[in-house]
């Protein structure tokens, strides 16, 4: 609560000066009448007053609450206690909310006419309640339409970014450009009512439509984008609308101008035909860039970390877990030790379900069963010793378990586990933070995710 508190402190501050203001003007040029006895000034006092707690649970709707309130109080309070007859509760209710259909009740004289000036209270509802009423409309209606404004801006002025697909790795790059304030749009076949909601908050624009849908780069302002990303799950789903969006750029003979196209791919062997199709066969009307996102965070671990290769000592690594970000760090580790142009050697031994041992060169690949076999059992049998340890298996937690387990065993030896988000490294900050352990993050997708780094 007191992080919420902070956080919109400021607003808590303009809410009070603006009502002080106001409260000033209206004592200084209103004329006060009867109907603002002392008992509804205390009320209207203290609503005032205590109105910032709504900033706590909303401030997209909290105008409205505020407005609402404002017209109900002072109506009920004046329809009860200064119309002509004594009416009742109910009819006092009945009143009140037909002053939100922009409609007064001429209860305060005795023909039932409408009197030349109705009680100061009986102002302040009315006027509330039909500020209430008409800004509902109009909301409701840009709500209605906000979808379809901001998309004529888009294929007006452009300079958005186009996200397909939406999954969790997409999801930190979305994250990344709302931050810095910039127009998205997120194009897929289907979102669920959580999600929709979740980047509408967001002021994403979301874009419902099926993948062969060539209309779409239109609808969504291809042409006059900032960059274009593709991050299906499916590689060949990218590499579809990738030829689709270069089809619909020469049949519409439209010219592309966005800064780059981003694809990001999973298979290694799709990324080394597709870079091969790029340099060889076809040459896109537009900038096309191919990445990974496992490759990434390698590549940037071992650029953080070239002081390894200046070490005297030959490297032997150990890597549990051979998955698709395994894979990238035994790749990478291999390209900067080639270009480090160093004297040292460098050996692998890799741990993972393989189906018998095997030896290639430098790298040594041991069968390794993470739900059977023990980690430890398996480095002891081993008899090596390693000057460097990478956790690669498929869960954040397990990771770090495995991580803290081994730190006791090889307390001098650097432990690297690579955390798909940032939650678990909060985890990781405590179980280090109080224990001199050699536990390190290889970084995390969030990091190679953003604008800058991505170049966009």
């Amino acid at each position: 609560m007191r992080e919420k508190i902070e956080s919109i402190k400021h607003i808590i501050i303009l809410y009070y000066l603006v009502i002080g203001v106001i409260f000033l003007l209206f004592t200084y040029f209103v004329p006060m009448d009867t109907s603002m006895d002392r008992t509804i000034t205390v009320i209207l006092c203290l609503y005032l007053l205590v109105f910032p707690v709504v900033l706590l649970f909303t401030l997209r709707y909290a105008l409205h609450v505020f407005l609402f309130s404002l017209a109900f109080i002072s109506g009920f309070y004046g329809f009860y206690h200064h119309s002509v007859d004594n009416h009742s509760i109910s009819n006092a209710l009945y009143f009140t909310f037909r002053l939100y259909l922009l409609d007064l009740a001429d209860v305060f004289t005795q023909d039932g006419s409408s009197p030349i000036r109705y009680p100061l209270l009986l102002e302040i509802a009315r006027w509330t309640a039909a500020s209430y009423t008409i800004t509902t409309i109009f909301i409701a209606m840009y709500r209605t339409l906000e979808r379809e404004i901001s998309l004529f801006i888009a294929q007006t002025i452009g300079k958005h970014h186009i996200i397909f697909s939406y999954n969790e790795k997409s999801h930190y790059l979305i994250q990344d450009l709302c931050a810095n304030n910039e127009r998205v749009i997120v194009v897929d076949e289907k979102f669920t009512p959580e999600i929709q909601n979740m980047l509408e908050a967001m002021k994403v624009i979301v874009i419902q439509s099926p993948i062969n849908d060539e209309n779409i780069f239109r609808v969504c302002g291809a042409k006059k984008a900032q960059s274009i990303s593709l991050f299906h799950p499916k590689d060949q789903d990218s590499l579809y609308t990738l030829m689709n969006l270069e089809k619909f750029s020469r049949n519409k003979k439209i010219k592309l101008t966005f800064k780059r196209l981003i694809i990001h791919i999973e298979d290694n062997h799709y990324k080394i035909e597709l870079l091969s199709f790029l340099e060889k066969v076809e040459h896109f009307s537009f900038p096309v860039e191919v990445i990974n996102v496992y490759e990434e965070v390698a590549r940037r671990f071992w650029n953080c970390h070239q002081s390894i290769f200046e070490e005297q000592n030959d490297i032997h690594m150990l890597v549990v877990g051979y998955n698709a970000f395994g894979k990238q760090i035994v790749s990478e580790a291999e390209e900067a030790h080639h270009q480090s142009r160093t004297n040292q050697k460098i050996t692998m031994a890799i741990l993972d379900e393989f189906p018998e041992y095997k030896q290639l060169n430098n790298i040594e690949k041991i069968p390794f069963n993470i739900e059977k076999d023990s980690v430890k059992t398996v480095i002891e049998e081993q008899q090596q010793v390693f000057t460097h340890i990478f956790i690669c298996l498929d869960e954040d937690y397990i990771d770090l378990m495995e991580g803290i387990e081994l730190s006791e065993i090889f307390s001098t030896t650097p432990i690297y586990m690579n955390f798909t988000d940032e939650t678990i490294e909060q985890t990781f900050m405590i179980a280090t933070t109080k224990t001199k352990k050699s536990l390190y993050s290889t970084g995390t997708n969030q990091d190679v995710l953003t604008k800058n780094y991505l170049n966009l």
